[in-house]
């Protein structure tokens, strides 16, 4: 009986601690181990690697029904992958960049329930237009984010740019990592 008992709470124990290190998955792979390991799981998975710098990777491919996209693995400081962020093709015309972010919305609530968080909004009430309201987005004067809690991290997607490039951008946010990462520096503090 003794040795049942023990043996109950062994395989318990193994079962919590392993939930409790469960990674955010992209495209089927679990967000771990170090940026070339993730990097090589994408390469595999027919991303084409353009660079790594920084503690970024940089891949293009599709995704999601969009060819060319740019995936950007991100690391930690010690060098573990922690976040991933697809960038969408760029897109000139509002109504499009509209309907890419709406579309995907919809299917990510469809999937994990309505976003913890959403705004979206223009600081300019009067953007009414195509034009003005790209102008809006040009400038950092539109917010448009969701943002999705998972099992095991963060999804946020939302309207951005870089420089005049506007494009939707999906970001994931492995919580394990993200929660390793913060007990370090809280031992630094």
């Amino acid at each position: 009986m003794k040795h049942l008992l023990c043996t109950l709470l062994l395989t318990l124990t193994v079962c919590l601690c392993s939930a409790q290190t469960e990674h955010m998955k992209f495209k089927g792979i679990p967000m771990e181990g170090t940026l070339q390991s993730f990097t090589l799981k994408l390469k595999a998975k027919g991303y084409v690697p353009l660079g790594t710098e920084d503690g970024v990777s940089v891949l293009k491919g599709e995704f999601a029904g969009y060819k060319n996209c740019h995936i950007y693995a991100v690391a930690d400081k010690s060098g573990m992958i922690c976040r991933v962020c697809v960038e969408f093709p760029k897109m000139d015309k509002w109504s499009d960049l509209e309907s890419c972010y709406s579309s995907y919305k919809d299917m990510l609530t469809e999937k994990y329930g309505e976003p913890k968080v959403c705004v979206e909004e223009f600081q300019n009430k009067y953007a009414d237009d195509d034009n003005s309201r790209m102008y809006e987005v040009q400038f950092d004067r539109c917010k448009y984010h969701s943002t999705f809690a998972c099992k095991n991290g963060d999804i946020t997607l939302e309207i951005t740019h870089q420089k005049f490039d506007c494009f939707v951008q999906l970001s994931y946010y492995d919580k394990a990592n993200q929660d390793k990462l913060r007990q370090n520096i809280m031992e630094d503090l």
